[in-house]
């Protein structure tokens, strides 16, 4: 099943179902793609593809590039390369049957890597833009602090 968006109330809706097709491997399907989640062979799994966690944080730099893109077209701001990585840590422990640690994470690092001929101003609007309109950003910085970078044509600039 791919997103939902309910035109009457603007609400949008998102259903991933995971199924387990091994020890530690989960298949999702989404229409025609097929997504393979499982553990590296030191934790157990087979190695067959990225760990959710690994998942979660492409997620969250997939929804940034694409909101980016979205509102670079909207305000003329042309680029030619665009590179988002996301590093998250959390306390592994709290994985451990019988401890009160949340395994939840604590902080985000986001570093957003642009090649561009346009003017740093209009790039870091589109930037600060993003970060306020990216439904994955906005949920994670609920969960902790983010931390942003912003690299533009190798060098980085404040936002």
């Amino acid at each position: 099943m791919r997103s939902i968006r309910d035109e009457g109330q603007g609400t949008g809706t998102v259903l991933g179902v995971s199924k387990l097709v091994g020890d530690q491997a989960s298949e999702a399907k989404f229409g025609g793609h097929i997504l393979v989640s499982d553990e590296p062979k030191a934790a157990g799994g087979a190695d067959q593809g990225p760990n959710p966690l690994e998942y979660f944080m492409a997620s969250v730099g997939f929804c940034e590039n694409v909101t980016f893109a979205r509102y670079a077209a909207l305000y003329g701001v042309e680029f030619d390369s665009l590179e988002t990585s996301v590093r998250g840590h959390w306390d592994r422990r709290g994985q451990s049957d019988g401890t009160d640690l949340e395994p939840a994470f604590k902080d985000f690092i986001i570093e957003t890597r642009i090649t561009s001929n346009d003017s740093t101003e209009k790039i870091r609007q589109v930037t600060k833009t993003t970060h306020k309109r990216c439904p994955m950003r906005s949920t994670i910085t609920k969960a902790g602090k983010v931390t942003d970078r912003l690299i533009i044509n190798g060098i980085e600039v404040d936002l």
